[in-house]
């Protein structure tokens, strides 16, 4: 017969999430470290500045990433184990819009170092170093080539995804730190690196981005009316484009194809976006592939363009049918053409987004850098440093064509080992703190949790957006995100055994800088409520002997 002795329950620490990991899933999948659990707390308690203020800390981007972001965080929430994903850019964007600025307590500079820093670039690699110096107390001065700031944020994401007021406004308050902004200052060759070393800065930050666009090499490609998918993009966001034609063919099946097509049939043309591959093999998000099929524009997949053809102007654009073999170097079927499967599309003109790269590198002719093979920059991915003295190189001109995401990740990473340079230290010498963590013991799903669908913003319908360029999703009222927020499982910061019961006998102990919970030998009478509250059955009776 068995009897209980000493405490009459015990924690199994391997099974409680507050011991077993560091950060939740959702913050540890996120390149730039922000606290999702944190501000979602935040949001359920109806503290939106403070969740404004959370998400501040570790992205100085919040409403441009509440609408662009590829969200590895809720591909790795715990909660698709249950029904789907808390959704997470949704209430960022809740934060961002409904946070006050003022009452969010931003962070303002550190004590002035004197250490002055010229950043190449104001997409989001150079705005999120630029920002992370400031706060530091360095003076960084961006230097933009075009004449409006944001790089691609500005001239390559149409405004129905990202309104000019969000990102307006976001950068204003990496201004307000103090960050210089010269806009038609274009950095080259002839007014290159070692000038601005020799005008005394004292480091330089790379951040040009990838703004050139592939050719298809065929026939026809230099043809009137066939234009590069980042030039219409760059045109119709600066004001300076002419209408597309009345049939527009777009080719490529990535984001930048998607926001021609659907910005071309914003501006009254009929659209075929051709694509040589399947759609389960297309690099765009399933949402926007989603949202142009809703729009209207047709998709031609397995199909690729072999020529142009037309008296001096685009006319037809010659398509043939593919066949998928083996996975390539990027791990998609190779598509070989069927020769005997050619068809004309009648077109006014051609878009073309096949890809991107990055304009003529300082690396070919600055001391010391040199080049990859893809024509990007080369720099230790540990501390972001070229191989000249005092330069850093991130973003799409050091990685090629990604994400804003990473981008804003490589900016953070340059600015923590520039200041590491600007105070005298070794870049590389807490090079990898702000990794991300690795994370264990999620595999379990909460007991006795309800499944609910996340809530779902109004956007507006289809007839309606296609006719203006007016932002289409509209975002959570109050009442929604509240209940969206207390959908998250509270992975990291599960501590209902205190919260929901308050048992005197669970005392945390810290071990390593970590915080465990035990049982109180003394004071534990059995009494069992602990057990019913875990929700990850990591408290249970002991028994002790027969």
């Amino acid at each position: 017969m068995s009897h209980l002795l000493g405490p009459l329950v015990q924690i199994d620490q391997t099974r409680c999430l507050s011991w077993t990991v560091g950060n939740a899933p959702c913050q540890a999948a996120c390149p730039l470290g922000v606290q999702v659990e944190a501000y979602i707390n935040a949001i359920e308690n109806g503290e939106f500045d403070r969740a404004f203020e959370i998400i501040l800390r570790d992205c100085p981007l919040p409403g441009v990433m509440a609408r662009i972001c590829y969200r590895p965080c809720e591909a790795a929430c715990k909660r698709t184990k249950i029904d789907e994903s808390l959704a997470i850019r949704e209430l960022k964007r809740f934060a961002s819009d409904h946070g006050r600025i003022d009452a969010a307590g931003l962070r303002q500079p550190g004590r002035n170092t004197g250490g002055k820093v010229a950043i190449i670039g104001s997409g989001p690699a150079g705005l999120t170093c630029a920002w992370f110096l400031a706060l530091e107390g360095h003076e960084p001065t961006i230097f933009e080539a075009l004449p409006v700031v944001g790089g691609m944020l500005r001239v390559g994401i149409p405004e129905y995804r990202l309104p000019r007021e969000v990102l307006a406004a976001d950068i204003r308050n990496i201004t307000d730190l103090g960050v210089a902004v010269r806009t038609n200052t274009p950095i080259d060759d002839k007014h290159g690196v070692d000038d601005l070393l020799q005008s005394g800065f004292q480091a330089v930050f790379i951040a040009t981005g990838a703004h050139q666009g592939r050719s298809l090499n065929i026939p026809g490609e230099n043809m009137n009316g066939v234009v590069q998918g980042l030039g219409f993009l760059r045109d119709l966001n600066l004001g300076n484009t002419v209408p597309p034609g009345e049939r527009v063919a777009v080719i490529g099946g990535g984001n930048v194809a998607f926001d021609a097509a659907r910005s071309a049939l914003r501006s009254g043309s009929d659209v075929t976006l051709v694509y040589r591959r399947s759609r389960g093999e297309m690099p765009a998000t399933e949402e926007e592939i989603q949202a142009a099929e809703l729009e209207g524009v047709r998709i031609e997949y397995q199909a690729a363009p072999t020529a142009i053809h037309g008296p001096g102007q685009v006319g037809v654009l010659q398509c043939a049918r593919t066949r998928l073999g083996p996975p390539d170097a990027s791990g998609r079927r190779q598509p070989a053409i069927d020769t005997d499967s050619r068809f004309d599309l009648p077109v006014d003109q051609v878009i073309v987004a096949v890809g991107q790269k990055p304009g003529p590198s300082f690396a070919g002719t600055m001391q010391g850098a040199r080049k990859t093979e893809a024509e990007t920059i080369h720099v230790d991915p540990a501390t972001m440093t070229t191989g000249r003295k005092g330069v850093f190189a991130g973003g799409d001109a050091q990685s090629g064509a990604s994400t804003a995401l990473d981008a804003m990740a490589a900016g953070k990473k340059a600015a923590a080992s520039i200041d590491r340079y600007l105070r005298g230290e070794d870049p590389a010498q807490r090079a990898g703190e702000g990794d991300r963590a690795v994370v264990t013991g999620f595999d379990r799903i909460p007991r006795n949790v309800i499944p609910r669908q996340s809530e779902k913003p109004f956007e507006l319908q289809p007839a309606v957006r296609i006719r203006s360029f007016k932002e289409i999703g509209q975002g959570y009222t109050r009442e929604q995100a509240v209940r969206e927020a207390k959908r998250c499982l509270k992975c990291r910061t599960c501590n209902r055994c205190l919260e929901e019961f308050g048992c005197p006998a669970i005392v945390w102990r810290e071990n390593d800088g970590k915080f465990s919970p035990h049982m109180d030998n003394d004071i534990c009478i059995g009494c069992q409520v602990c057990i019913q509250v875990c929700p990850f059955s990591s408290i249970a009776p002991l028994e002790i002997g027969r």
